[in-house]
């Protein structure tokens, strides 16, 4: 019904002027005919009338039609206006989102370094309201002085502006209101079609400190906080490297370890033995200038770096001082404890090169300090670094030897006092060394012991005396069953699986165990007595005899020997070589042993017998058994049946030496 009703309209609208004009025109003509009849120059006025009304219908129909375009126009924009804003408002809030939920305190940057919005991260890191902040502060104002020198520094500032710092970035302090100092990294970047710029301040504090943590732990000692090794070998290549440089700079090291540590640890604990070394440390550095390093290099070791010395002297008056504040004694858990130490010093350090090389001299140095009785100063010489370099090849060599078997048993026999005979040999251990020859143990046996070397050494000698008397049991011309004696190390002897290891030994030579001794000092039951008494009760009930060896150059009384769970004892040569001097009292000493020993139902042996004196005087006091160079020197297994067999004597014959070659 609609449609039907305007589309009328339209027609009219299209035409209505003409028909108006039209009807004008006939009205005219009506007129003007009834008036003076029909003329020319009606009908040209008529025409005139019907023109123009056609004229005026075709511009009026434009006029309709430009305005409803332009009404139509109107429309759409309005609809796109109405369509960008939203999509504006929506882009806005989704950057607003962004710019306050960044993660980073974010500031927008005019081209003049000033402040035009920040979010509320970084108004809350800087302690600003918005309306002190924006457009009154430059964000250079929140960094530190140093930072914001090496910014304007880049000299591009003036120039550039801001753009000359997009793209970087920039480690600085931030501080705020509240003067609280935060790492920040700060980034800059551009804003298309813009001036400013965007900055974001990325709070790496926590970051800083972890780093500053890693790198502490990295160089410095966690538990007394000084330097580590590797920090200390910085600053002591810098002193070398300055005394190249500066003819009159002098340094020095001193290399201090503390005597005796270990009782401290095993006695008090091990947390009061680090209540030492912290207390040790302060101690020292209280002593030391200003710019002297003190380093721990683990352990109870320590190191000192003396710089710019004035002379020598000093050095050993900085020593000497630090070793008399050691003098008084530390106060661990309401004890007193004292701590010496000894000290290792190297005054000459203009010839070398490396680091590593001073403070091996300088520890060469202290351990000669120790060998020579704890407690001093030892100046380095190079002589300590020759039997240090000698010392470190013996222990080359001696692990090559082990591992090639250029070890070898001879043995000295054990002889009953009474009539000469022959009941035992003790295995002694050479070492046939490629180049030096044949080598006594006096000369590795201590560097085997430090090593660690003397337990594979140990089992060595020990499987070979084994073997070697499972030979002499089997054969029959021997006349009696020949026991072997094997020294151990107290070391060795309190190693957990020590009986194991015995009985596997015994069981694959099938030598019995009753013709094995087992010669201990007495300090491996000091070092551990309950355990070292057990072990050894364990040892005889499975038939192997113990034997105490060198007694009378240890610790212990001779009540001690009461309790202690063994068969033999061997009085040390020591005693035996002064038995032929006019005092009396080595004499006494000795007939007390054997006295006591006796009443003790121990088996006496004494070594080192070497004149027909000293054999007569140990069988006036009683002596069971004896060894020594007046019955034979150490022989090879191989003449050990030459020997029993030229020792068969009668009981009313004195004993005499046994005519056979010398193993040496």
């Amino acid at each position: 019904m609609e449609a039907s009703f305007v589309r009328p309209v339209k027609i009219l609208d299209r035409i209505g002027l003409l028909i108006i004009g039209a009807a004008a025109a006939l009205f005219y003509l009506y007129m003007d005919t009834s008036l003076r009849g029909i003329q020319p120059s009606s009908l040209l006025t008529v025409a005139v009338i019907v023109f123009i009304s056609a004229c005026t219908q075709i511009l009026v129909h434009s006029v309709h039609t430009s305005n409803r375009k332009l009404q139509e126009a109107n429309q759409t924009l309005e609809r796109k206006v109405r369509e960008r804003t939203a999509e504006l408002r929506s882009s806005e809030m989704k950057y607003r989102t962004i710019f306050e939920n960044t993660g980073a305190a974010t500031i927008i940057v005019e081209e003049d370094m000033r402040i035009s919005l920040a979010n509320s991260r970084f108004l809350t890191m800087s302690g600003y309201r918005p309306r002190e902040l924006l457009q009154r502060k430059t964000w250079l104002e929140f960094i530190d002085d140093a930072s914001r020198r090496r910014i304007e520094e880049l000299g591009t500032i003036g120039e550039a502006g801001l753009a000359a710092l997009f793209g970087r970035q920039f480690s600085c302090q931030f501080c705020g209101r509240d003067q609280n100092i935060r790492d920040v990294l700060v980034t800059l970047a551009p804003i298309p079609e813009s001036r400013g710029g965007v900055a974001t301040f990325a709070d790496v504090t926590e970051l800083k400190e972890a780093e500053r943590r890693i790198s502490f732990q990295a160089f410095h000692d966690s538990l007394t906080r000084l330097p580590n090794r590797a920090l200390f070998l910085e600053h002591l290549a810098m002193a070398i490297k300055r005394g190249k440089r500066k003819a009159d700079y002098r340094f020095a090291v001193i290399y201090l370890d503390i005597d005796r540590f270990k009782l401290v640890n095993d006695s008090l604990g091990h947390s009061a033995g680090d209540e030492l070394l912290i207390a040790f440390a302060e101690r020292i550095r209280s002593g030391l200038r200003e710019t002297d390093v003190l380093a721990r290099l683990g352990g109870d070791e320590f190191v000192v770096l003396l710089e710019d010395l004035d002379c020598p002297e000093a050095a050993q008056e900085i020593a000497e001082r630090l070793q008399a504040s050691l003098r008084e004694p530390f106060v661990l858990r309401g004890r007193e404890v004292f701590a010496a130490a000894s000290f290792g010093m190297l005054l000459e350090t203009a010839g070398y090169e490396q680091p590593d090389a001073i403070i091996r001299d300088a520890d060469a140095a202290m351990y000669h300090a120790k060998e020579r009785g704890r407690g001093r100063i030892q100046l380095f010489d190079r002589g300590l670094h020759e039997k240090a370099r000698l010392q470190l090849q013996q222990e080359t060599d001696l692990r090559k030897a082990i591992d090639r078997s250029q070890f070898c048993n001879v043995y000295q026999p054990i002889v009953r006092l009474k009539c000469g005979s022959i009941v035992g040999f003790e295995a002694l251990v050479r070492w046939h060394h490629p180049e030096r020859g044949t080598i006594p143990p006096s000369q590795f046996i201590t560097t085997a012991e430090e090593t660690g070397l003397i337990l594979p050494l140990t089992r060595l000698i020990v499987e070979q005396a084994c073997r070697d008397a499972r030979d002499w049991y089997r054969r029959p011309e021997t006349g009696a069953e020949l026991s072997v004696s094997v020294n151990i190390s107290s070391r060795h002897f309190l190693q957990p699986g020590l009986l194991d290891e015995v009985l596997e030994t015994l069981a694959e030579a099938e030598l019995p165990a009753t013709l094995l001794r087992l010669e201990i000092t007495e300090s491996a039951f000091l070092e551990d007595s309950e355990e070292a008494v057990r072990l050894a009760q364990r040892l005889r009930d499975h038939g192997i005899r113990i034997a105490i060896d060198d007694f009378g150059t240890g610790y212990s009384s001779l009540g001690y020997l009461q309790r202690l769970p063994i068969d033999i004892l061997k009085i040390d040569r020591s005693f035996i070589s002064r038995l032929h001097l006019a005092s009396g009292d080595n004499r006494n000493i000795v007939e007390a042993i054997i006295s006591l020993a006796h009443k003790l139902n121990l088996t006496v042996v004494a070594e080192g017998i070497e004149t027909p004196e000293q054999h007569r005087i140990l069988l006036d006091f009683g002596c069971d058994f004896g060894q020594g160079y007046y019955y034979s020197p150490p022989v090879a297994a191989k003449e050990v049946l030459s020997l029993v067999c030229a020792s068969g004597l009668l009981d009313d014959e004195p004993p005499r030496p046994l005519a056979v070659a010398s193993a040496g």
